[in-house]
């Protein structure tokens, strides 16, 4: 898979389509919605690492939520995979059981399972009391090492490749 350097401008338009087709989610099923990324340092969104964390997440949200998904959708962006899954389940419960994701799976900390409610807000973290996502490298908060740009790129794609490199090996099928 050629690895393709995405451009900020390319990045901020993605995020504006997102947001425009989770509100159409909303609208059109009346249900929470589960958007899922990948959290992928660096101006390349889009290579194996991506692939193989949005799989693994997808397989995990599909687990959880088994029998409650009304609606998914996949999408193969330049700027990274996506998933939306319109789920039928009370928001409070499907963001804990999206945290337990993010916190217990061995890749969890390289996704991103946000949950809107019906009506579009997100459902934050804070409001179940988990803590905020602690940061690849240091354990700090992701929130502030990411605002102050704290950690060059190739330190949190090392911190990805040993995730990865954990991962991978038990299920490599060679």
């Amino acid at each position: 898979m050629p690895e393709i350097e995405i451009t900020l401008e390319q990045l901020l338009e993605s995020r504006d389509k997102r947001a425009e087709f989770q509100a159409i989610l909303l609208r059109g099923y009346g249900t929470p919605l589960v958007s899922f990324t990948v959290n992928m340092p660096g101006k390349v969104k889009k290579n194996h690492r991506s692939e193989t964390v949005f799989l693994a997440g997808v397989e995990a949200i599909r687990e959880a939520l088994a029998g409650k998904i009304v609606y998914y959708k996949l999408l193969d962006n330049i700027t990274g995979p996506e998933g939306y899954f319109a789920v039928d389940m009370e928001v409070s419960s499907l963001k804990a059981a999206m945290c337990r994701i993010e916190e217990e799976h061995p890749l969890g900390r390289l996704m991103d399972i946000d949950v809107l409610s019906a009506p579009g807000k997100h459902v934050s973290r804070t409001t179940l009391g988990q803590q905020p996502r602690k940061c690849l490298v240091c354990g700090g908060m992701a929130a502030a090492c990411t605002r102050s740009r704290a950690h060059p790129a190739e330190q949190l794609i090392e911190a990805v490749d040993r995730l990865l490199a954990g991962w991978e090996a038990p299920h490599d099928p060679r």
